[in-house]
């Protein structure tokens, strides 16, 4: 008798041992979900110039982005995401901050818009907030990586507008000289490690892996923290710069080869998530600026089905491609047709890290994390305002409006004829069923009348709600404010323009075909 309840006793401590250990195990399963519901990452893959056909996932027939389209595999692509401009300066102005750019000054120097100039005197106003700046009060560690361009000055530069960190070219890769380029194309082009120029001019055969083990190496440093990477590709705007590994490689050419180098660079910062563990507890966007450079015709992209690209407010212009993934959290695979926006990325993580939204301001994103976390979510937009430029005493910056399913155009042009064309009555396409914006209804109709009242409404509610703020980029160019690594490096390298502390890249590998 006595063994037999020495054995139970035994066996009841095994069973409360195993249930207290099970707790446990429980408990710190419960923790970790907490923490992955409320703490999560953040990468955002920004690419430039990219157009809404330009990925093999939006059905390009020589592209090849295997590791973009894993991550529409793995997530879900959205067929009606919109930038906030046509081009890029203003369009990161609105990601970072939630705002349209023409709120804080950054909707070019006039109405038919404009980016900052390598030597600009404005950029982002200080009393804008980024994301990055509420972000970082809240513990997380920030870092940018790429192209910047809102302002080149040291009070625009990221380490002073919310970053910890910085690594890249300050504007487009064309506002400067580089072997890819030509020797007396302007200011010689810098790469910059926070406010310090540290390459000049810039190898760019060499830029993107460069970028990409940057990425990797501030994951792999802050593993143990929260964070935020804004990764901003140079690519795929001209021109079209690539490493030997991808020199002639795509069967759509150097265009093709860019988007390719960037795709592998994506692949590189989703690799070091997962390798760190980070996988499951990191929501990743990916989406561009703006549509496709036409002009710059077999060298620029491609809209796919939509008509005209970048520097027009067509849908070609301003409708992208717009990605999301966080494994556990957005089911994989799914297709949404919801409106979004990529200034709606600004509250969307804001409110999933609990950091409270600025009260003291408009605030045009919304959070998406309806249509992000549930297929049937809807989107919270009733309507997009899509400005050309500032308004002058000539021509408005408001140019098209979309409310539902319908767009309206007061103002066209087109890449190849810049000429602007009123349109009294508005053009008015339904773009769900004529997403090309080729058949404009009936000024007479019914469906044509009731849209118009909607839209017309709507504008002049918006138009209400701004208030006049400093043009930034109407402050022009300086040269004092050129970024130049030695303005006396002629003294020592005669033989080369003047900010030329790398003599050795102006003849750096490039790609000749």
């Amino acid at each position: 008798v006595f063994q037999l309840y020495e054995g139970v006793i035994r066996l009841s401590r095994g069973l409360v041992y195993t249930m207290l250990l099970s707790l446990f195990f429980l408990s710190s399963l419960l923790f970790v979900s907490a923490f992955a519901a409320g703490d999560p990452n953040f990468v955002i893959l920004f690419a430039d110039d990219l157009g809404y056909g330009d990925l093999s996932v939006a059905g390009h027939p020589t592209i090849r982005t295997p590791n973009i389209d894993k991550i529409a595999a793995e997530g879900v692509r959205f067929t009606q995401w919109y930038s906030a401009f046509h081009v890029c300066s203003p369009s990161r102005a609105a990601m970072l901050t939630g705002r349209l750019p023409i709120r804080s000054g950054c909707a070019g120097s006039g109405p038919t818009g404009g980016v900052f100039p390598e030597t600009a005197v404005g950029g982002l106003p200080l009393n804008e907030t980024t994301f990055a700046e509420l972000l970082k009060k809240d513990g997380y560690a920030t870092a940018v990586v790429g192209k910047w361009h809102l302002g080149q000055r040291e009070q625009y530069l990221p380490t002073n507008r919310g970053f910890d960190e910085y690594f890249g070219i300050p504007y487009s890769d064309d506002m400067g000289s580089s072997a890819w380029t030509s020797m007396h194309n302007g200011v010689p082009l810098p790469l910059l490690h926070n406010t310090t120029v540290v390459e000049q001019p810039a190898d760019l055969g060499t830029l993107t892996q460069r970028y990409a083990d940057y990425c990797a190496d501030f994951i792999k440093r802050n593993k143990d923290k929260k964070f935020i990477l804004y990764m901003a590709f140079n690519h795929v705007h001209t021109p079209n710069f690539v490493s030997k590994k991808f020199c002639n490689t795509s069967n759509r050419g150097r265009f093709g080869d860019a988007d390719s180098e960037m795709d592998d660079a994506v692949g590189q910062i989703m690799a070091s998530l997962q390798e760190n563990g980070l996988d499951n507890n990191t929501l990743v966007f990916f989406t561009s600026d703006n549509g496709p450079w036409l002009i710059k015709k077999l060298q620029g992209g491609s809209a796919g089905p939509l008509f005209e690209g970048k520097t027009t407010t067509w849908e070609g212009g301003v409708r992208e491609p717009g990605l999301a993934r966080w494994p556990g959290r957005i089911d994989a695979g799914r297709i949404s047709p919801e409106v979004v926006t990529t200034y709606d990325i600004f509250p969307t993580i804001l409110k999933l890290a609990d950091v409270e939204l600025p009260t003291d301001r408009v605030i045009d994103g919304r959070d998406m994390s309806p249509v992000l976390f549930d297929s049937d979510g809807k989107s919270s937009h009733d309507c997009l305002y899509i400005y050309k430029g500032t308004s002058n005493a000539e021509l408005p910056g408001l140019w098209a409006i979309r409310c539902g399913t319908y767009k309206a155009h007061y103002y066209t042009n087109t890449h190849l004829n810049t000429t602007v064309v009123k349109h009294d009555p508005p053009l008015l396409f339904h773009v769900e069923r004529d997403p090309s914006e080729q058949y404009s209804l009936e000024p007479k109709s019914d469906e044509y009348t009731e849209a118009m009242m909607t839209i017309t409404a709507a504008k002049d509610k918006h138009e209400k709600s701004l208030s006049p703020v400093p043009n930034q980029m109407a402050m022009g160019a300086d040269d004092k404010y050129k970024l130049c690594c030695d303005p006396d490096s002629q003294k020592k390298y005669p033989q080369y323009p003047v900010c030329t502390c790398d003599p050795d890249n102006w003849h750096a590998w490039t790609c000749d075909a």
